[in-house]
């Protein structure tokens, strides 16, 4: 979800993150919207805390239609995405437009943590010193998507244990119109707007109920929140990732998650009943899925989910132990 954009969250489900909460204040109530972007104005943005900022709030002030593109895999699919905000809760849904009838539907407090000081979510607004070290914004120039002026950045890392990533954002709202992501000059996925359409305050937006398959998110809570007191250590993780909390699934599967600021890294520990499981690894576009025994205990499996390359996920999968 790079950080994602938070349609590519929408699309892996299964590790979808919440919604960002930050220090500035929550929108409230319609009256916080900004329906009809001014024409003169245009984004200031000189440092990765103003890039994420900027982008962080046009997720919260706009509500509109697009019809965007992605691909990865050598595949590209279309669909849209309906995004609204109403009493500081967003509502997105995500239509598939090929394929079987498909769509997925979240909705999510636009909740503040004490203090602001969160870093885990798609947008954040603030960032910790070793995540700032991590990553390098670079302002490349200008492009035209979706039938607006877009400014390109680049946010280029400094190791090779994660992604770099290219943006294109409206110079008028903040907005994200298409991201790419790259490791070793490769493209890995490309999500692009191709239709971007504001919505009025006296307009409503319905949601297309027509669907084979409708999965709903949860919504989650943004603030740094622990389940359980974890009886496993993760021995190396790439400098700038920290942890953020920890949940227990349905299933009764611990997960530990940390993340950088930009992408995060969820390590789920398998229940016994998962010893035979073999090794295995998976890749859909930027998010890999490494499952690896546990080196101090073979009978133990893990799961490394994340939007990292495969090599920094197999490391971290085999630094995992138990304490």
């Amino acid at each position: 979800m790079p950080v994602y954009y938070p349609i590519l969250c929408l699309l892996l489900v299964a590790i979808c993150l919440p919604v960002i909460a930050d220090s500035s204040p929550p929108v409230s109530g319609q009256q916080s919207l900004e329906l009809s972007p001014s024409q003169d104005k245009i984004i200031a943005i000189d440092s990765l805390a103003s890039f994420f900022s900027v982008v962080s709030m046009a997720n919260k002030r706009y509500q509109y239609a697009s019809l965007l593109t992605y691909e990865a895999n050598g595949y590209i699919t279309t669909f849209k995405l309906n995004h609204l905000v109403d009493n500081e809760t967003v509502y997105q849904q995500l239509v598939f437009m090929d394929g079987p009838q498909r769509q997925v539907f979240r909705q999510q407090g636009l909740s503040r943590c004490g203090q602001g000081q969160t870093r885990w979510g798609l947008w954040p607004t603030a960032l910790s010193n070793a995540s700032q070290g991590a990553y390098s914004l670079k302002a490349v120039g200008y492009e035209r998507i979706a039938n607006r002026k877009a400014l390109i950045f680049d946010i280029l890392p400094k190791d090779e244990h994660r992604y770099g990533y290219r943006y294109s954002i409206d110079q008028q709202t903040g907005l994200v119109l298409k991201v790419m992501t790259f490791y070793k000059k490769a493209i890995v996925e490309r999500l692009q707007t191709v239709t971007l359409a504001f919505i009025e305050e006296e307009q409503s937006l319905a949601f297309d109920k027509t669907a084979a398959y409708v999965w709903r998110v949860p919504e989650v809570d943004p603030c740094h929140a622990e389940q359980f007191q974890s009886g496993w250590r993760v021995g190396w993780l790439p400098e700038g990732f920290d942890a953020v909390g920890n949940r227990v699934t349905s299933k009764g599967e611990q997960v530990l998650i940390f993340a950088d600021g930009l992408v995060s890294v969820s390590i789920f520990v398998m229940n016994k009943n998962a010893a035979g499981l073999a090794k295995a690894t998976a890749r859909h576009g930027a998010t890999v899925v490494v499952v690896a025994p546990v080196l101090s205990k073979p009978e133990r499996r893990i799961a490394v989910v994340g939007e990292i390359p495969v090599s920094t996920a197999r490391r971290i999968a085999v630094s995992v132990s138990s304490q």
